[in-house]
């Protein structure tokens, strides 16, 4: 299937180019989103997951449950309401989520497709290229739409999806840090001084703030959209990017991946390479995001340090031709950030990903 057609631009065309010369438009509230059933609309004759919690007047949306359940339609009238008044309560039967493995040209190993199946129809909410053997994820690629309701961040359990083992799910857990680096660099190393201290977070590739629905953005927490990111960047410069990328307020497409393996000299000053356990679960060098606009078509490449011991700026140089970041990105917190020319960059490390997120002419 083709992951991002024609019809985002029409959506976003219909949904969001237009907002400021209509009279009203029709908000979901969070009460409102705080209900199992699943949010969609149609799309070319075809239900769609609806992305975004601001609609138009006599944009339609349904409400579907499992099982037989009748399908609950409402439309947003010209009074920023919707009629009929969107239900609060949960289904009979919920729709549980789906992880669809497939092959695809652009994933060296197994592409994930995470959504949810209805009917012969599954909706798709974003997918990950995930090595389950060495628990390494290449890159996500998601939708991200104009969001207007601050999401509440699901329990942090993350799903195995019955890929990986738990005890492969052990190696993030931080006594298995400490005990790693004591492994790999000697009794009384420094980089993890405890079994208390802060080290890895899983990092999301696909972020849970991206969407607006609870029962959606829980789909975030799953090992293969996660990767090993130093705790410090992931909740200060990581974050200050993922919410720019929030606060465009455009219709975007985005790839978000991992680089090389992070090395850390031990005490001979020589490098070691970090996996969390033996040959699985690489530390990346970097993390990036490239972001294309549906609407306008402008693209970013933002590429993040992943080695939160790092006190001198490093140079990206052998991944990244460095150029101005816009105006609005100030990444001022903890670790690095630069900004990347997209051809080149594209270019030297993601060709595989040249046709999707650059052109958007991916087929599976």
């Amino acid at each position: 299937m083709k992951m991002h057609e024609l019809r985002y631009l029409i959506i976003t065309l219909s949904l969001f180019l237009t907002v400021g010369n209509v009279k009203s438009f029709c908000q979901i509230t969070q009460a409102e989103t705080w209900t199992d059933r699943l949010f969609v609309h149609i799309v070319n004759n075809r239900y769609e997951l609806l992305l975004t919690d601001q609609l138009q007047p006599n944009q339609q949306i349904s409400l579907l449950c499992d099982g037989n359940a009748q399908v609950f339609t409402s439309t947003c009238r010209n009074n920023g309401q919707f009629s009929p008044p969107l239900p609060r309560t949960n289904c009979s039967k919920a729709i549980p989520p789906s992880v669809v493995p497939t092959s695809s040209n652009i994933c060296p190993h197994t592409m994930y497709l995470v959504g949810f199946k209805y009917g012969n129809t599954f909706m798709e909410l974003y997918r990950s290229c995930y090595d389950a053997r060495t628990m390494k994820a290449y890159f996500s690629i998601n939708t991200v739409y104009p969001t207007n309701l601050k999401s509440d961040r699901p329990p942090t359990v993350f799903d195995k999806d019955g890929i990986i083992t738990p005890a492969d799910e052990a190696t993030f857990q931080m006594n298995s840090i400490y005990n790693r680096f004591e492994y790999l660099f000697g009794s009384g190393q420094t980089y993890v001084p405890s079994s208390r201290s802060l080290s890895f977070d899983r990092g999301h590739l696909t972020p849970v703030a991206d969407y607006s629905f609870p029962k959606i953005l829980r789909q975030t927490n799953k090992y293969l959209n996660v990767v090993p990111q130093y705790y410090n960047i992931n909740r200060s410069n990581w974050k200050i990017v993922e919410n720019w990328v929030r606060g465009q307020k455009d219709v975007l497409n985005v790839c978000t991946g991992a680089l090389g393996v992070l090395d850390l000299l031990n005490r001979s000053q020589k490098s070691v390479s970090i996996y969390l356990a033996p040959n699985k679960n690489p530390v990346p060098r970097w993390t990036y995001k490239i972001i294309r606009s549906l609407t306008t078509g402008i693209k970013y490449v933002i590429l993040t340090s992943n080695n939160g011991w790092e006190t001198q700026q490093p140079n990206p140089a052998s991944v990244c031709k460095v150029t101005a970041c816009p105006r609005t990105l100030n990444p001022t917190g903890t670790g690095y950030t630069f900004c990347c020319d997209p051809i080149d960059f594209i270019r030297r490390n993601v060709p595989n990903l040249a046709g999707v997120c650059w052109d958007n002419t991916e087929n599976v």
